[in-house]
């Protein structure tokens, strides 16, 4: 077993962002801890028989394990202190695993399985570990044993006829895309936000793009997925059939009987091995669109304009919207524009707005498709816009190629994420908050994201109760979201430096002040942080909390030892539901 961090990334530029983000000398080190309900003697045979299936440097312990942990941690500091081999099956919510295993194969991975369920040792499943805000790769239970995926990273197929690729766990946005450019491959993958995370992990997050195939989990068209015994490796839909390779195996999402891909989204139902996606088709016209509006209150008017178009196909992809303060936030610090104490007030955020010719909203999106068609889908956008938000501005860019648009060669502030290009443009938003003299700060952030109807009434509702709760707390509304066809999918982010104990509380209060909120209004979350599943899932509580009960059955029945990510999304196997915890606010 390995005590020394191997790479992660073979691309220098994301392994050292990789690094850049987690420490590698974390200043509240790692106390070892064990599985819950698990003795040293027992630990040891465990970590041996991992062994005995990865070798030596597959299984990592100790200082090896500071890339397995929530580098964002609100509750590094005070859960320090409390954890120790003999309190491992402690509420601590600084989450770390025990150790971290990572297989390179569908045979590694059953044989791991197997172990885990002959001494009962949890597992907690990622691909890449980057949902960043999220909790990272930190387990739900404390002492889980990681199960890192990213060394399964084959690209199994890119079919630029029927346009889909067949991927494994590890496979990164940035992998794909470079191996359809090196390929001559006629696709524009989808991309998330940040190109170092995984394709499979994001979409079985349910995480969005920006281009016309933005929401990922609804273009899975087969899954490979090996349950929790190890010893069954199930494929969904018409990818089961193995008669002359099923013709329509990825190319169909009808199934004979219940479609279950579902059960393996944000689930801890099984491990899925292999994932196949459609693509886009590289396109013979791409127009890259932008619309503004200078003041905060037009968001209202903006929303509806931009909803009723989403709804009746006038714009067919991703509508993104951002605000000022994002704008800022790429451009520098908090200090560049504010020398004051706190989040940047009212009249020197509009100050800025004219003295930088910036506005206050920003939605923009892509139009794909033959030249004729997306100009005609252009003229008729300005005009509903005309109309509906005449004080607004819009802008498009096109660009055309009867063979196919090279993504590569639409300019960055025009393609970028919205022709399938993965960067990591904006990891350094979250420096917002830290002077630059304060050369022992540590950036972090932490999302809070209610699903919220696609209307402008209470798009603006939810901002106008937000914006007070970050002020209060010290922090500017910092708030994009997703427009889908009736909801958006709305990012509150907030940063803060994680060495500041007062930040640090702030940040607290300030996520559980929107999510107070979020519950008076009915809203459930995109995604939740691991201190926060228990809460978030809270929410579905119809019947008795049916839905929980329901999809437990199921765990219970598929997962008998109760091996997989316990606990992921407050889904709880009976060994471990005792571990499920309250989780409102602790003041």
């Amino acid at each position: 077993m390995s005590t020394e961090i191997p790479p992660t990334y073979t691309d220098p530029e994301y392994e050292a962002a990789h690094q850049a983000t987690y420490e590698r000398q974390p200043r509240f080190p790692i106390t070892p801890v064990l599985p819950p309900g698990i003795t040293h003697e027992v630990w040891t045979k465990a970590i041996q028989a991992f062994i005995s299936v990865l070798g030596p440097d597959a299984v990592l312990i100790d200082s090896a394990l500071s890339d397995y942990i929530d580098p964002y941690d609100l509750h590094e500091a005070e859960s320090a202190e409390s954890e120790s081999a003999e309190n491992s099956n402690s509420n601590s919510k600084r989450k770390v695993p025990s150790a971290a295993v990572c297989p390179s194969s569908t045979d590694q991975l059953s044989a791991i399985l197997k172990i885990a369920n002959e001494f009962t040792i949890p597992l907690w499943t990622f691909s890449r570990g980057k949902n960043l805000g999220y909790g990272g790769p930190a387990p739900r239970v404390n002492g889980s044993v990681a199960l890192d995926l990213h060394r399964m990273n084959k690209i199994i197929e890119v079919n630029d006829q029927f346009h889909y690729a067949v991927v494994e766990p590890g496979v990164t946005f940035i992998d794909l895309y470079r191996y359809c450019v090196e390929h001559g491959k006629k696709v524009w993958p989808s991309t998330a936000s940040l190109g170092w995370g995984s394709v499979m992990g994001n979409t079985l997050d349910r995480g969005t793009g920006f281009g016309a195939l933005f929401t990922h989990h609804q273009f899975i068209a087969g899954l490979e997925v090996m349950l929790a015994s190890g010893e069954d490796l199930v494929r969904t839909g018409q990818w089961g059939i193995t008669a002359n390779d099923s013709p329509n195996a990825l190319l169909s999402k009808f199934t004979y009987g219940p479609s279950i891909e579902g059960l393996f989204l944000q689930s801890n139902l099984g491990v899925v091995t292999k994932m196949s996606i459609w693509l886009q088709p590289q396109p013979q016209a791409f127009m890259s669109c932008s619309f503004s509006m200078p003041f905060f209150d037009d968001l209202e008017v903006m929303v509806d304009a931009f909803s009723e178009m989403r709804r009746n196909g006038t714009i067919p992809s991703c509508v993104w919207f951002t605000s000022l303060i994002e704008t800022l936030c790429i451009a520098g610090r908090r200090e560049d524009y504010w020398k004051g104490e706190g989040p940047i007030p009212d009249w020197r955020l509009e100050g800025l707005r004219l003295e930088m010719g910036y506005e206050h909203w920003y939605a923009r999106f892509g139009l794909y498709g033959p030249k004729r068609v997306v100009e005609a889908q252009f003229e008729d956008i300005k005009e509903v816009l005309a109309k509906k938000a005449p004080t607004g501005t819009i802008s498009g860019s096109l660009y055309a190629d009867e063979e196919g648009v090279n993504a590569d060669r639409v300019p960055v502030e025009h393609g970028s994420m919205f022709v399938g290009v993965p960067q990591l443009w904006s990891l350094p938003l979250i420096n917002w908050p830290i002077p630059k003299s304060k050369t022992d700060g540590k950036a972090a952030h932490v999302d809070y994201a209610p699903v919220i109807p696609s209307s402008g009434k209470l798009v603006m509702e939810w901002m106008k109760k937000s914006k007070p709760i970050c002020e209060e707390n010290g922090v500017e509304l910092m708030a994009d979201f997703f427009m889908h066809e009736r909801h958006v999918v709305l990012m509150n982010m907030f940063t803060w430096d994680q060495t500041d104990p007062v930040q640090r509380q702030n940040i607290k209060k300030l996520y559980y002040g929107l999510h107070k909120v979020a519950k008076e209004r009915g809203y459930g979350m995109y995604r939740a942080h691991v201190n926060h599943m228990d809460l978030i899932a809270g929410l579905n509580d119809f019947n008795g909390h049916a839905y929980n009960r329901f999809v437990e059955k199921i765990k219970d029945t598929l997962d008998p030892r109760g091996i997989l990510s316990p606990g992921k999304q407050g889904i709880w196997p009976s060994g471990f539901r005792h571990l499920r915890e309250n989780q409102d606010y602790d003041g």
